[in-house]
């Protein structure tokens, strides 16, 4: 049986042999108590409910985006996902540019506001299952959508040289497969 601790401990101290940078940032280091408003979120994409599923296809690949929030007057009452149009519309001979999204999305989402802290934000988001979560104000006027991959992003983008300086391989061969698994 593989002791992965062990393992880890070992591959832990390759990576800390040249010393960590982060040791040196200690009053720069990503706190579980930031906000979200300190991930650099780009504005969301909004529709009305009234826009043909056609429409958000073309507008969700064009911008290269997993969700579109819908909106009434300004105030968010729907999101439509990647996964709104694989349950509710993949396989079922629909014409998409007959089809209204408000009948497809994803009314009253859970959302979050600009203020949550990531790390809460972050549990939010694996506890309830989502991929994306619309940031609004007060007046639940949407501001960004946060995804995973943005938190993703955003760490990365905090830890980018210790990750770029990564060995290519890990110490223990089994760990990687010719597969990547």
């Amino acid at each position: 049986m593989i002791d992965y601790d062990e393992h880890i401990d070992d591959e832990m101290d390759i990576m800390n042999e040249g010393g960590s940078s982060t040791k040196s940032q200690v009053s720069q280091a990503i706190h579980l108590e930031d906000q979200i408003s300190t991930i650099n979120l780009r504005k969301p994409i909004t529709i009305t409910g009234e826009t043909s599923i056609a429409e958000c296809l073309q507008l969700m690949q064009e911008e290269r985006i997993g969700c579109l929030l819908i909106t009434e007057d300004d105030k968010l009452v729907g999101i439509f996902t990647e996964r709104d149009i694989i349950r509710r519309i993949v396989g079922k001979n629909l014409s998409h540019d007959e089809i209204d999204v408000q009948d497809y999305m994803t009314p009253d989402p859970d959302i979050l506001k600009v203020d949550a802290p990531l790390a809460f934000a972050l549990n939010y988001m694996v506890l309830g299952g989502y991929r994306h979560v619309p940031i609004v104000d007060e007046d639940s006027k949407p501001l960004a959508c946060l995804s995973i991959k943005d938190i993703v992003k955003h760490i990365g983008n905090y830890y980018f040289s210790e990750i770029a300086n990564l060995p290519p391989t890990p110490k223990n061969p089994g760990w990687a497969t010719v597969d990547g698994g």
